[in-house]
C-alpha cells in the first residue's frame, strides 16, 4: 500500500460511517413518521369457518319421576280417604248414642215492681172522731228549732231552742222531751210525764207536771207547758200552750 492509499483510507471509512449514519437517521424519522401518521382502516374481513359445536346432551325424562310422585300421592290419598271415613263411622255412632238436646225454655217476663204501699195517715180523721188514743202510739216531732229566753237561777238567757219531742204509749200516756243550748249554760235537756186525752170539742188536750231540768237551775213548770191540738189533715195537727205559743204536731 502506497503512502498516498494510507492517508485516504481514515477518509473513506469517515465517509461510509457518515453514509450508514444518514440511512439510520431516516429510517427514524420513517418510523416517527408512520407512528404519527393516520392508518386508513383495513375493509377486508377474512372468514374462518370453524367447526360446528356438538349438539347438547338430550335432558333426562322426567316421566318416571311423576309417575312415582303421582303413585305416592294417590297412595297417600286413599289412606286420607280410608281415616276419612273411620272417623264418619265413629262420629256417627256418638250422634246415635247422644240424646237430642231440648231447646231451653224462654225466660219468663220480669215481674212487675212491686207497688210500694202508701204509710198509713198519722192522724186520720175517723181515729181521731172516734178518739182514739192508739193512734197516737209512737213520737212525735213538736214544732220547729227556734231563739227563746229561758230563766236560770234567777236569771234570762237567750237560747237555741231545739224541736220538741213526744212519745207516746197505747193509752195516750208517754213522755215529753225539750233541749236548749245556752252560751253560757251549756245544754239543757227537760223531760216530763205527759198525759194525752180527747176533749168534747174534738181537741187533743195534754197535761204534764212541773219537773227540774238538768241542770238543775232550769225548772220545767207544768201548766203553761200543757197543750191544746186541734187537726189540721191527716199528717199535721197545731198545738198551742197556755201562754199561747203554737207548735206544729207531726209524725217523726
Amino acid at each position: 500500500m502506497t503512502a498516498r492509499s494510507q492517508e485516504g483510507w481514515p477518509r473513506w471509512v469517515a465517509a461510509l460511517l457518515m453514509g450508514l449514519l444518514l440511512i439510520l437517521a431516516l429510517l427514524i424519522v420513517s418510523w416517527f413518521l408512520r407512528a404519527c401518521a393516520p392508518v386508513v382502516p383495513s375493509t377486508s374481513l377474512s372468514m374462518i369457518e370453524t367447526p360446528a359445536p356438538p349438539p347438547p346432551e338430550a335432558p333426562p325424562d322426567p316421566t318416571p319421576l311423576l309417575k312415582a310422585s303421582l303413585d305416592d300421592a294417590q297412595a297417600d290419598g286413599r289412606k286420607l280417604s280410608g281415616e276419612l271415613a273411620a272417623l264418619e263411622a265413629d262420629i256417627s255412632k256418638k250422634v246415635a248414642l247422644c240424646r237430642p238436646i231440648e231447646p231451653p225454655k224462654p225466660p219468663e217476663p220480669p215481674k212487675p215492681p212491686p207497688v210500694a204501699k202508701a204509710p198509713p195517715a198519722p192522724l186520720p180523721a175517723d181515729r181521731w172522731a172516734q178518739r182514739d188514743l192508739g193512734m197516737l202510739q209512737g213520737c212525735w216531732r213538736l214544732g220547729q228549732d227556734t231563739q227563746g229566753s229561758i230563766g236560770i237561777g234567777g236569771r234570762s238567757e237567750r237560747c237555741a231552742v231545739k224541736a220538741g219531742r213526744i212519745c207516746f204509749g197505747a193509752n195516750g200516756g208517754g213522755e215529753r222531751r225539750s233541749t236548749a243550748v245556752c252560751p253560757a249554760t251549756g245544754t239543757i235537756t227537760c223531760a216530763a210525764p205527759i198525759t194525752a186525752r180527747f176533749g168534747n170539742d174534738n181537741t187533743l188536750g195534754t197535761t204534764q207536771p212541773a219537773v227540774q231540768c238538768n241542770p238543775a237551775q232550769a225548772n220545767w213548770t207544768g201548766p203553761p207547758n200543757s197543750l191544746t191540738c186541734r187537726r189540721v189533715s191527716d199528717t199535721l195537727a197545731v198545738c198551742r200552750d197556755r201562754l199561747n205559743f203554737e207548735y206544729e204536731f207531726r209524725r217523726e
